[in-house]
């Protein structure tokens, strides 16, 4: 979710300073790493709480719908909004970015999703036009490999992006809000032609982020008005736009979007998996059935910090939450999440499913206590300089092998 980029441009910076050797041929099948640690005794209740809570996950009821091959795909890190900066084109976040769809599609991915965050690509905004060209390049990349794309357009985090953003939010209103969101929406589909483009997918994180009075889309209504406006008059030149909610939100919020907006897909968010979150999920997957709109999922990870079904603490909490995921002993729940979510989105249909943390996929870090009273930058870090070496070498984690073999 947006709550959990913070701190991946701190991180991601480095990683992408540092830059990945050219991208070679071949399938990464080696696991990196050593086996999952014991599960430390501070995270022991987590732990237990939301093994329970996949058990309950597994047992929901499959969908039966047939007839539609969902696009397996995962979000481009590397090319993340946020860990954009002026002079991006004379580093190595493109050769980054591209090694990694490479590695994704040589996994078996057939699809990539990139956050393109607002408002990089807006007219007159400083750097738009380097920016433009950045994810006009790394789209071309992913349509050359063949590989859907779907683009989610979220505000950038100006509490962790170097982009100075707080004085351009100051600045805006609803209504122009809408109209600039509109205006890099075009942009999107004009350089980047996604199949997919989702404008609003967490009304509270979008609303926590721009932090501006008149500019509440945890409103139902306001979020209405958000979408059709963004909508209305869009060239859409083939390209599917829609927009969700995550789970956590009540699904009378995606009902109103449905009936109220000419969305073409619904998108929903998963990471929490209390009852309240299965719950909400069955219900916006039947409203959309029921609607003949199709669910998109351009997010999914199992959220590691609370169990109450509820993401602790809105943005402020993502530095902890990205620290915290990079642990081993993490791994098994993250294949049985991402077994479970895979097997449920296929068997209703979902048009894309696309966990968040590729980087996991290439490797994890073993927990110490040492390493557990490290800072989030310095764990995310270290952290970091595993998946370079990983991806250098086309290595794999335990579940990045996993998502491999589901995906084929």
């Amino acid at each position: 979710m947006k709550k959990t980029v913070l701190m991946l441009a701190a991180g991601l910076t480095a990683l992408m300073l540092a830059g990945c050797q050219p991208p070679t041929a071949g399938s990464p099948t080696t696991t990196t790493g050593p086996p999952p640690a014991p599960v430390p005794s501070q995270y022991q209740a987590n732990y237990d709480a939301l093994q329970g809570q996949l058990a309950a996950f597994s047992a929901a009821p499959a969908g039966k719908v047939s007839g539609r091959t969902t696009v397996i795909a995962s979000g481009l890190e590397a090319a993340d909004g946020n860990a954009m900066y002026p002079g991006v084109l004379q580093t190595n976040v493109l050769n980054t970015a591209t090694t990694m769809v490479h590695r994704m599609k040589a996994m078996g991915e057939t699809g990539v999703t990139i956050q393109t965050s607002f408002p990089l690509l807006v007219s007159g905004f400083p750097d738009s036009s380097e920016y433009t060209t950045f994810y006009q390049d790394i789209a071309d990349v992913v349509h050359q490999e063949g590989m859907t794309l779907t683009v989610e357009e979220n505000p950038l985090f100006g509490n962790i992006s170097s982009i100075p953003i707080e004085s351009y939010y100051a600045g805006l209103t609803l209504q122009s809000y809408e109209s600039a969101d509109q205006q890099m929406a075009q942009t999107i589909i004009d350089v980047m032609h996604p199949t997919y483009l989702s404008i609003l997918n967490e009304p509270d994180t979008y609303t926590a982020v721009i932090h501006q009075q008149g500019i509440d889309l945890t409103s139902t209504s306001v979020g209405v008005a958000f979408v059709n406006a963004v909508i209305s008059g869009l060239n859409k030149e083939g390209t599917l736009v829609g927009a969700g909610t995550g789970t956590w939100t009540d699904p009378s919020y995606d009902q109103a979007l449905i009936a109220q907006t000419p969305i073409d897909f619904v998108d929903m968010h998963v990471y929490p998996v209390a009852q309240t979150d299965l719950t909400n999920m069955t219900g916006e997957v039947a409203e959309a059935s029921a609607a003949h709109k199709p669910i998109l999922e351009s997010e999914c990870w199992l959220y590691k910090q609370t169990t109450n079904g509820q993401p602790d603490d809105g943005p402020q909490a993502a530095p902890d939450e990205q620290k915290v995921i990079t642990f081993s002993f993490w791994e098994p729940l993250d294949e049985e999440f991402l077994t479970t979510m895979l097997s449920y989105a296929r068997s209703n249909g979902f048009l894309v499913v696309s966990p968040f943390s590729t980087m996991n996929f290439f490797a994890y870090q073993t927990w110490t206590q040492a390493l557990d009273a490290e800072t989030s930058q310095q764990v995310r870090q270290a952290f970091d300089q595993l998946v370079l070496s990983a991806l250098n070498s086309s290595l794999l984690s335990s579940v990045g092998e996993m998502y491999q073999s589901l995906a084929s």
